[in-house]
């Protein structure tokens, strides 16, 4: 082929990288791709795989299928009807090398010419293939209507410029005909109806204000919208839909503009509801449906419609609406994958994947990204705007009544942004999110891993696509969710699985990912990749939801990858959620937030199965007095998460703890019925909860009876405060977690004490609960030698502790404690042990050779201390110390240190207190980031100094590159949490 694009006015950019691409293409494909017949499968497959940015030369993972050749085969140049020979108007018989098309032809634009489209054509064509040039002409009415249409590589398709787009007094449309059901004997995969393009594709439509916030709340009786400025190209007649904010109901309404006068506009009916969001402050909307370029289908019937697919990058659409189209229904699990079991009726209801309304389909994470702006996608069985292995970004778009999800990052590698986007109304599958996904040796029919079908505004499998600035309302679950575990749509290669809860196989290019060092240099890289789920989130900032059945839900994220070096930590940034309510099922059954280990909903934000995610300035409004929980987490995996800023109001629950690792909360308001709750504790990493600056206030939710028990009518009484701490059943506890002695609970300094801790409570008061605690052998190791596990029974903690040293949580409540208001049924460690702590920075410290300071954002100060080429072990060094003086209270001390131990040979330190004796600080246990370690004599028990007025702290290198962030002196024994008191958490 040469090159058929004519003169753009300087309106589009030369490509010489992508233009090269592209004929290298066309080489391969050769002239029986636009000659008398279609290339040899291989060498299309092959030539398009290598365009999409894959192939054996660029990666080691395998490369996804892509259909191309099979698009080829429905347009085959011998069977044409019609061609276009000349460059000129398609009404022109001097075009055609015979008459002009007319209904039922099958035409041919080939290679140099262009066709130029000024008028709506009546024929009704079988289908169209691109080689050359196919344009819209921007100032007249252009209607096509074609049952498909197929570019090919080096094409064109335009539909205005972008200089000079379609009038907005004048409409451009591409309508997919339905002639019948598709021809499964000439497409088997079923591909055709609709828009094929392996070419590049340009639309751009007039400027609209595609949606915008609305200057007040709109109430029931309403005939006019007040908007913040006046809208572009709104006009009579023009469709618009002021989302509803009950997620009980479907509230949209749907109304027609009778007149615009500045930032005032008059509608053609009264609004029969209120559009009145859970706070004054929350924002009401109005979305615009119509655009005046326009891709439909001729069928809304779900088997019947069209469907674009873009295989090629670089594309952009502007303006342009798709009504209608898509036919992969998420109602129902697809019928053709790649791994898993198909549904039983899969032959008989066939259900075919990767059919949706606009797709950008394996075209490349690292070629040019596709432009997308201004579109709406109204109607979709399946999704909206789709992103699959593929650079993109979608910027102010609309998607309405888009079934399974409006905005979908498909595969786990995808680049690009969502920005300013708006996903209203999916009604979903009613099952739960990942009620189809499929792991390595699951046998049942329709575990097919089949994700984004529950109704939801956005879903990422991966978190490398920027997100910023949207909105998502109306939908039957979450409004965002991320599904961190990379979609593996290719042949598995030896070796590997497909976990349901682990995302470890590597898809994405490692020269890609930013900083991250610790990462790029572990075993997760293979063959210069690693898998997606282990990276962060590019970007999540200002996004909100409402009216749905959960805000944001988080699942997989770096899960099996957790550390605390907070600086590298995902942000979700201003994201609120308000109007939230139950997750409904196809049965219409309300789920309870707690159901399926916290998949039921109902929650303004939900970590499952994720690590390292910081929270900052969330607002999480309930609204409507509703039940549900402000800030969830399942059982027992997520941990590392750290809220800050925010603001959750009107929940039953307000923050629920993570059961593992750190959770903070800080400079945050909890308004709820119960505000923070710590329960479900479990061990690896041992669970450290810090809270401070927090204000606690009694929301205005009323005080049901009880909490429903799953999977049961029955409710059982739950204590109402602000923080609640309690143990779990024996069933689901073992004596670790009873007896745990390093877990921290700790609210503005001060250790907070379970009502189970104090002094006469007895722990385990018979025989029967010695037996459901179980794991004797662990009982049998904290009572020591010339003692039975069953010496436990009917002790009182006090008991405990004076015969063996050991009691719930380590130590009964010290006789310091305090009530207070903020703790439910338990007690609060006194503020003089929290005042009597010393801080001190290492790097603040006295020293000098061979202690080197280096910078670092996860250190407290931003710097931290550690050795180069020296070791002691045998005995403490001559010279060479750190030094810090303090002053503290008499009374008895334990020493922490905030630590990393790069590797076993690098995990210690000398210490001593004055000039006492020298302790071998050994045996520290954090490698991927930092954590509090007490000081221990050689891996014992953790040391107590008797201490009072002015002493001196001494640390010498032992072990080459052990790494000494800061120090706290404190009468409490149990760990401070990240950077420690005083220090706020760092951005």
């Amino acid at each position: 082929m040469t090159d058929a694009h004519p003169p753009d006015d300087g309106d589009r950019p030369d490509d010489d990288g992508q233009r090269t691409n592209r004929r290298r293409v066309l080489g391969l494909l050769g002239a029986a791709a636009v000659g008398a017949g279609v290339a040899r499968g291989e060498e299309v497959a092959g030539a398009l795989t290598s365009l999409a940015g894959g192939g054996a030369d660029s990666t080691e993972r395998p490369v996804p299928v892509t259909p191309n050749e099979d698009v080829l085969a429905l347009v085959p140049d011998a069977e044409a009807t019609h061609r276009a020979t000349s460059s000129g108007r398609w009404a022109a018989g001097g075009t055609w090398d015979g008459d002009v098309p007319e209904d039922g032809a099958r035409v041919v634009v080939e290679d140099g010419v262009t066709v130029t489209l000024d008028h709506r054509e009546t024929a009704r064509l079988d289908w169209v293939r691109v080689d050359g040039v196919l344009q819209f002409a921007p100032d007249a009415d252009t209607h096509l209507g074609a049952e498909t249409v197929v570019t090919t590589p080096g094409s064109l398709l335009r539909i205005g410029r972008e200089n000079r787009p379609v009038r907005s007094d004048r409409a451009a449309g591409v309508t997919f005909l339905d002639n019948g059901p598709l021809d499964t004997g000439s497409d088997p995969n079923r591909l055709s109806r609709g828009l094929l393009a392996m070419g590049v594709v340009e639309s751009y439509g007039a400027e609209t204000t595609s949606w915008t916030r609305l200057a007040s709340h709109p109430e029931r009786g309403d005939s006019t919208l007040s908007l913040p400025e006046a809208p572009t190209d709104w006009g009579p007649g023009d469709r618009l839909v002021v989302p509803g904010t009950n997620p009980e109901a479907n509230e949209d309404e749907e109304v027609l503009v009778r007149r615009v006068d500045g930032t005032t506009v008059h509608l053609d009916r009264r609004l029969e509801h209120d559009h009145v969001p859970a706070a004054d402050d929350l924002d009401a909307y109005a979305l615009a449906l119509d655009r005046n370029v326009r891709f439909e289908s001729e069928s809304a019937e779900t088997k019947r419609r069209g469907h674009l697919m873009f295989m090629a990058p670089g594309n952009t659409l502007r303006y342009t609406g798709v009504y209608d189209l898509g036919r992969t229904d998420k109602t129902r699990p697809f019928t053709d994958p790649i791994h898993g079991v198909p549904p039983e009726d899969a032959e008989e209801h066939p259900n075919v994947k990767a059919r949706y309304a606009l797709h950008f389909h394996i075209t490349g994470i690292e070629a040019a990204a596709h432009r997308v702006e201004g579109c709406c996608v109204w109607g979709s069985p399946g999704w909206g705007y789709v992103n699959h292995h593929s650079h993109a970004d979608v910027v102010d778009c609309v998607s309405y009544r888009v079934v399974g999800s409006g905005f979908v990052a498909e595969a786990g590698d995808e680049r690009g942004s969502f920005r300013r986007n708006f996903a209203l109304r999916s009604e979903g599958s009613g099952e739960f999110l990942d009620s189809r996904r499929f792991r390595t040796g699951e046998e049942r029919p329709g575990k097919v891993d089949d994700f984004g079908h529950g109704g939801h505004g956005f879903w990422f499998q991966g978190p490398r696509v920027a997100v910023e600035g949207n909105v998502a309302a109306g939908h039957r679950y979450y409004g965002f969710v991320y599904w961190n575990r990379p979609l593996v749509d290719w042949e598995l290669r030896p070796g590997e699985e497909i976990d349901d809860r682990r995302g470890t196989v590597p898809n994405f290019p490692v020269s890609l990912v930013e900083g991250r060092e610790p990462l790029k240099e572990s075993d997760h890289v293979t063959n210069g990749h690693v898998s997606s789920a282990y990276l962060n989130l590019k970007s999540f900032q200002n996004n909100t939801a409402f009216a749905s059945g959960g805000g944001l839900d988080v699942s997989r994220h770096q899960f099996g990858w957790g550390h605390t070096r907070l600086g590298e930590w995902s942000r979700i940034q201003g994201f609120t959620a308000h109007d939230i309510g139950p997750f409904v099922t196809h049965w219409g059954k309300e789920v309870d937030p707690d159901r399926g280990n916290r998949r039921g909903g109902n929650a303004g934000i939900t970590m499952r199965y994720s690590h390292n995610v910081r929270v900052v300035d969330a607002r999480l409004v309930s609204g409507r007095g509703r039940d549900g929980v402000g800030f969830n987490r399942n059982v027992p995996y997520p941990f590392h998460v750290s809220i800050e800023g925010g603001d959750v109001e009107g929940f039953e629950r307000g923050v629920n703890a993570m059961v593992r690792g750190v959770t903070n909360v800080e400079r945050t308001r909890l308004a709820n019925r119960r505000n923070l709750v710590v329960e479900d504790g479990h061990h690896h990493p041992t669970r450290r909860v810090r809270l401070r600056d927090v204000t606690f206030e009694r929301g205005e939710v009323d005080d049901p009876a009880g909490e429903p028990v799953e999977d049961s009518d029955e409710r059982r009484p739950e204590p109402r405060g602000h923080l609640v701490a309690s143990l779990n059943e024996f069933d689901d506890i073992g004596p670790r977690e009873l007896f745990d002695p390093d877990e921290t609970l700790v609210l503005d300094g001060r250790e907070v004490f379970y009502a189970e801790q104090a002094p006469d409570h007895v722990p385990v008061p018979d025989r029967s609960a010695f037996d459901e605690l179980g794991d004797h052998g662990r009982i049998d190791e904290l009572v020591g030698e010339g003692a039975d596990a069953s010496d436990v029974v009917g002790l009182s903690n006090r008991e405990l502790y004076d015969r063996f040293g050991f009691a719930v949580k380590g130590r009964p409540v010290p006789d310091s404690a305090v009530a207070d208001d903020r703790v439910t049924a338990g007690w609060l460690g006194s503020e003089a042990s929290a005042e009597r702590t010393v801080w001190l920075e290492a790097e603040a410290g006295e020293y000098g050779s061979p202690w080197v300071r280096e910078e670092s954002e996860s250190a407290s100060g931003g710097a931290y201390l550690t050795t180069d080429g020296v070791e002691s072990t045998d005995e403490p060094p001559r010279e060479g110390h750190l030094v810090h003086e303090f002053s503290v209270p008499e009374g008895e001390y334990h020493v922490f240190g905030r630590v990393r131990a790069p590797a076993g040979d690098a995990d210690s330190f000398w210490f001593r207190v004055d000039d006492g004796e020298w302790i071998r600080w050994d045996g520290l246990r954090t490698r991927r980031g930092w954590a509090w370690e007490a000081v221990e004599d050689d891996g014992g028990e953790p040391r107590a100094f008797s201490l009072g007025g002015d002493h001196t702290l001494t640390v010498a290198f032992r072990e080459d590159d052990t790494r000494l962030d800061r120090l706290a002196v404190t009468p409490s024994r149990t760990p401070p949490v990240l950077y420690g008191e005083p220090s706020e958490t760092r951005a």
